[in-house]
């Protein structure tokens, strides 16, 4: 039995495929990039140039008044409010929002956004597949 574990550690099997490097990081020095119009701001996480296979995590912030056109997502998303207050439209129904809010938005749902209340809205974002965050490829990285 010795034998064996020792051989292990020597020689250890190898996996078809590496695992993605595990990533924990302050937000406050993730990729940013601003949109634009420079009233929103997207801190990247993880995703495709991150690493991740699968999914898109990020964090949004809209300063109050701005607007995200109506728009449709090729992948399902889900939004958690840290902070701020809004109005959000999925498929023709509208929803006040505010801080600890869940939202979940079905693919290809018709969607749009208001930040209606006096604070940035904070929000973290998950996209279910990878594809909708090139969206944020046009923003101008703040941060590298």
């Amino acid at each position: 039995m010795f034998f064996v574990l020792a051989n292990l550690l020597i020689h250890p099997p190898a996996f078809a495929e590496p695992h993605a490097p595990h990533i924990a990081i302050d937000v406050r020095s993730a990729k940013a990039h601003a949109a634009p119009s420079g009233t929103a701001t997207v801190y990247r996480i993880a995703g495709k140039e991150e690493g991740a296979k699968n999914a898109f995590f990020g964090v949004l912030e809209i300063q109050p008044g701005a607007r995200v056109p109506v728009h449709r997502d090729a992948t399902e998303e889900y939004l958690y409010i840290v902070s701020g207050a809004g109005k959000i439209t999925i498929d023709g129904k509208s929803t006040d929002i505010k801080d600890d809010f869940a939202v979940f938005m079905p693919a290809g749902a018709e969607v749009s956004f208001e930040a209606t209340g006096t604070e940035t809205v904070r929000a973290v974002q998950f996209f279910a597949g990878q594809g909708p965050e090139a969206k944020y490829d046009s923003w101008v990285g703040t941060k590298e």
